[in-house]
Order: structure tokens, then C-alpha cells, then sequence
């Protein structure tokens, strides 16, 4: 482990994060992998977009025209029994209900709602720094455990729409979102349950919860911002027009990891994330260099213990011309699939989130390393 982790030239120190300043940069550490001009995700490549096709309707036949070496891929993945299908139906509901909350917050009007009320000329005229001072104090208000406020690079818009739960969403219509900042708002979760339980069911009610709760924050940190005057539109599980992991590492809370997830120094990567784009003026916040792109280099560990082979353990390689690990998504969505849940092992190995541990009251102390490779234990309301 010492050649993880900078000297800490003898001092001793109670929390290994001492180590890992958060140090403010010009640039993203991303910035140093880029190959070129950044290349924006259409939303219908999307794992989850694609999975979400029939194959008895005209969306499926359109995009495995284009593409057709997924096909086969994708319907296979399609036969398998789907997260909580081991459950029995009283336990599977827990789930349902708590996606249902997010889904209910996800409509273009709980989103975007409304132009805003009599123009410009009516808008509420603030500081950007006062106006950041605001939006910070009432996320943190409405239970946001992180919040950092950055540009939005276009590349990391959405070119199309890829999942429709709305009958106003259309399937392949272009994204057009011109705000120029990013709200970026973190959701932690209970990392001392994920390590009793993963990768087994209890795991999806963990993540379904921060999700939902993300969803409900955004959407009334968005309706502020219209109330002020300004256009504001929240991007949550069920109706995303972003890609929240790089526009958070542009927004200061972290960095991108080798299992694909960002990485905080408060959390490690035990955290879900939600976005509010807009157009009122904010002051920014520096990205952060944490040391994580040293660290994934030599730990490895989300690599080794996952069950799937997902992660990758050799080096970075280009994906639309930013060079990253990459996660083997099919892969890692097929475990999901087999075992009913969204598995959290990468969450529990990486020693960033061991170090989040005890951070909510109802967090008891850390298993020993590796426990969580032994059966889990569930909860009696679960069985």
C-alpha cells in the first residue's frame, strides 16, 4: 500500500485523506488525456437506452439498422430476469416504489416547468458570487451532502434523446441545452450497508434511495433558480440530458476513477449524482487534483474484485478521444442482471470509500477486508 499513497514524511496522521489534499487546478486531470476535441454521447447508445428497445417496435428496428453488431449483444441481455427479478413481489415493490418517486419527479414540467415568468426584464439580479452562496446554502437545505458549481461543456450534452418515460419525450429528437453552468449535487450513500450486503438486493434500495432523494433536490433547486427569473432544468435518473460524472469533475467534487465512477475525498465513490443546468450567472469552482489518477494507476482493487471482469486492470485507452478506463458496460450490466441488483462491489473494495466509513450515524465500524465477498446478510424486513 505505501507506494499508493504519498510520504506522509513521519507525521502520523487519523485520516489517510490528510494525504490527499483536494488541491484546486486550472484544468481537469482529464485534461492531460484528451486526444483531441471532445466527441458528445448520443443518449440512444446508451446501455440503458438500449435495453429499454422492443423488439417489436419501430425504434428497435431503426437503431439496430445502424447498428447491428449490438443486436445480438442486446438481446440477450434483454432475456435475462431483470434487477429484483429473484425477489418475491412484497420485496421487489420496495424498489419499484422508491424508482417510482423519481419517476414521478422526471416530467418535462417537474424538470424544465415553465418559461420563465415576464422575461429577462423581470429577473432577480444578483452577485454571482452571492447568487452560488444561495444556491449552495439551500441544496445543502434540502439534504445535498456535496455541491460544486462549474462550466458546462457542451461535449458532455446528450445529442439525442435515448430513454423516454414521458409521452412529451421523443426518441431520437436532437438535445439543445445552451446553459452555460452546472449545479452539480452529490448524494451519499450508507457505504457501511453497501459492504453488509453487496451485491445482493439491498444494495438497488440503497442506490434506488439516493437516487430519489437526488431527483427531489434537483428539481426544487431548479424550480429556485426559475422563480428568480432565470431558465433552470434538472437532470436526474429518469430524465437526464448530461453526462453527470465528467460535468461534477468539471464542478470541483472529484475525479474520474478506474471504475468509472467519479471519486470525492469526502465519499470516495459511494455516492450518486444529480444536475441542475441554468443560465443565472453563478460563480464557478475549481476542478480538483485528489491524487486519484496516481492512485487507480497502482491499486487496482475495483479491478481484481469484480465479479464480472468489467473493470479494466491494464492501462487507459481512447473512447471518443479522451483517453480513460474504460468499463466494459455489457459486462458489467449482465452481472447486474443475473444477480438483481446493481452489485456496489467496486463501491466496497475501493479504499476511498473505506474511508468515508462512519460518516452517518447508522454507519457501524468496516467489516474486515475482503468480508464482503462472503455471503451478505439481509435484513429480516427483506426476507
Amino acid at each position: 500500500m505505501d507506494e499508493l499513497v504519498p510520504s506522509a514524511k513521519g507525521r502520523v496522521v487519523d485520516d489517510w485523506r490528510e494525504l490527499f489534499p483536494s488541491r484546486p487546478v486550472d484544468a481537469p486531470s482529464y485534461a492531460l488525456d484528451l486526444v483531441g476535441p471532445l466527441i458528445a454521447h448520443d443518449e440512444r447508445d446508451c446501455l440503458f437506452a438500449r435495453h429499454d428497445l422492443r423488439p417489436d417496435s419501430d425504434r428497435y428496428q431503426t437503431y439496430y439498422a445502424r447498428h447491428p453488431e449490438r443486436q445480438a449483444l442486446d438481446d440477450e441481455l434483454r432475456s435475462l430476469p431483470g434487477l429484483g427479478g429473484g425477489e418475491g413481489p412484497a420485496v421487489k415493490a420496495l424498489g419499484d416504489a422508491i424508482f417510482a418517486s423519481a419517476l414521478l419527479l422526471g416530467s418535462e414540467e417537474s424538470v424544465q416547468g415553465l418559461p420563465p415568468a415576464g422575461g429577462a426584464g423581470q429577473r432577480v439580479q444578483l452577485p454571482p458570487e452571492e447568487a452560488a452562496a444561495k444556491v449552495k446554502g439551500l441544496a445543502h437545505l434540502l439534504g445535498a451532502d456535496l455541491i460544486g458549481i462549474g462550466p458546462l461543456n457542451p461535449a458532455f450534452v446528450y445529442t439525442h434523446v435515448g430513454r423516454t418515460f414521458y409521452p412529451e419525450q421523443r426518441w431520437g429528437a436532437p438535445i439543445v441545452l445552451d446553459h452555460p453552468y452546472a449545479i452539480n449535487l452529490g448524494i451519499r450513500m450508507n457505504v457501511g450497508g453497501l459492504m453488509r450486503t453487496a451485491p445482493q438486493y439491498p444494495v438497488l434500495l440503497e442506490s434506488a434511495n439516493a437516487y430519489a432523494r437526488g431527483a427531489l433536490i434537483a428539481v426544487q433547486v431548479a424550480t429556485y433558480l426559475r422563480r428568480l427569473g432565470y431558465s433552470a432544468r434538472a437532470h436526474h435518473l429518469r430524465n437526464y440530458q448530461v453526462l453527470s460524472v465528467p460535468v461534477a469533475v468539471d464542478g470541483g467534487l472529484g475525479e474520474l476513477a478506474r471504475c468509472g465512477f467519479l471519486v470525492t475525498r469526502e465519499y470516495g465513490n459511494c455516492l450518486r449524482l444529480a444536475t441542475v443546468t441554468t443560465d443565472l450567472p453563478l460563480a464557478t469552482d475549481a476542478p480538483v487534483d485528489l491524487g486519484v489518477q496516481h492512485f487507480c494507476e497502482r491499486c487496482q482493487v475495483c479491478a481484481k474484485e469484480c465479479p464480472a471482469g468489467a473493470i479494466p486492470n491494464g492501462p487507459k485507452v481512447e473512447v471518443h478521444r479522451l483517453r480513460k478506463w474504460a468499463l466494459d458496460a455489457e459486462r458489467c450490466y449482465r452481472y447486474w442482471l443475473e444477480t438483481g441488483s446493481d452489485c456496489a462491489l467496486c463501491i466496497v473494495a475501493c479504499p476511498w470509500s473505506h474511508w468515508a466509513l462512519g460518516s452517518r450515524p447508522e454507519e457501524t465500524e468496516a467489516p474486515p477486508a475482503g468480508s464482503h465477498l462472503r455471503p451478505a446478510r439481509r435484513p429480516n424486513w427483506l426476507r
